[in-house]
């Protein structure tokens, strides 16, 4: 089960290089096995594209480094999450640049679209304020702000952060999170879009649960294939 998990976060973090919604060594992904009360996140400081799955870090809920290259700087955030929220298998960072654009003016992206629902609300939030990478200050205003509603946030001046139950649900969701945003941009420059109500949002959300568009595995661990 490890080496699966392993391969997933790699699989995810080479596709979030390939589809720009990191840079660089920027972002970071885990998944966890809470029956071993392991986590396997993206390594601190190596190349998406030279990564290997060798090199994936394994950490246990304390934080402490089993295996692999030296754990991404985010896994404070990432262990916070985890030990706040019993129904989260997988975390996916990105600084994705439309959503992030919205982080820096500390604007929530509002209902334009009905797949803001897919996110667990009438908007994608934001965190109240500023704080530093890597710190109990960003885990605690990235928890508050999901609460237990919310499955993803936009994280003020830095980025974004999706959690769910599998490497391809949280993956997607941070992909809408980017595409809500850009569509936002766009939509803003032409005139005034138009924000549906808090029922369609409503509505969209029990249609989401029925034909099952927002998946829900109720497993323990995130291990599945990137598509």
């Amino acid at each position: 089960m490890l080496q699966n998990m392993k391969l997933a976060v790699l699989m995810c973090a080479q596709k979030m290089i390939a589809d720009r919604l990191v840079t660089g060594t920027s972002g970071n992904v885990s998944c966890i096995d809470r029956d071993q009360g392991l986590l396997a996140i993206t390594p601190s400081g190596v190349d998406y594209d030279a990564m290997q799955v060798s090199d994936i870090s394994v950490v246990d809920l304390k934080g402490v480094h089993h295996s692999g290259g030296i754990p991404s700087t985010e896994t404070p955030l990432h262990l916070a999450i985890y030990r706040k929220r019993g129904d989260v298998a997988t975390i996916v960072h990105t600084h994705s640049m439309y959503a992030t654009s919205f982080a820096v003016l500390g604007k929530p992206i509002l209902a334009i679209h009905y797949m803001v629902a897919a996110l667990g609300g009438n908007h994608i939030p934001v965190t109240p304020k500023y704080a530093l990478f890597g710190t109990d200050d960003l885990a605690q205003q990235v928890i508050a702000t999901l609460s237990t509603q919310y499955r993803g946030t936009l994280v003020r001046n830095h980025g974004v952060v999706t959690i769910g139950e599998t490497v391809q649900e949280t993956y997607k969701l941070a992909v809408i999170v980017e595409e809500m945003a850009e569509l936002y941009f766009h939509a803003s420059s032409l005139g005034t879009p138009h924000i549906l109500s808090a029922g369609a949002m409503d509505k969209v959300r029990c249609s989401l649960k029925k034909y099952g568009q927002v998946s829900r595995t109720g497993g323990k661990t995130a291990s599945s294939d990137i598509n």
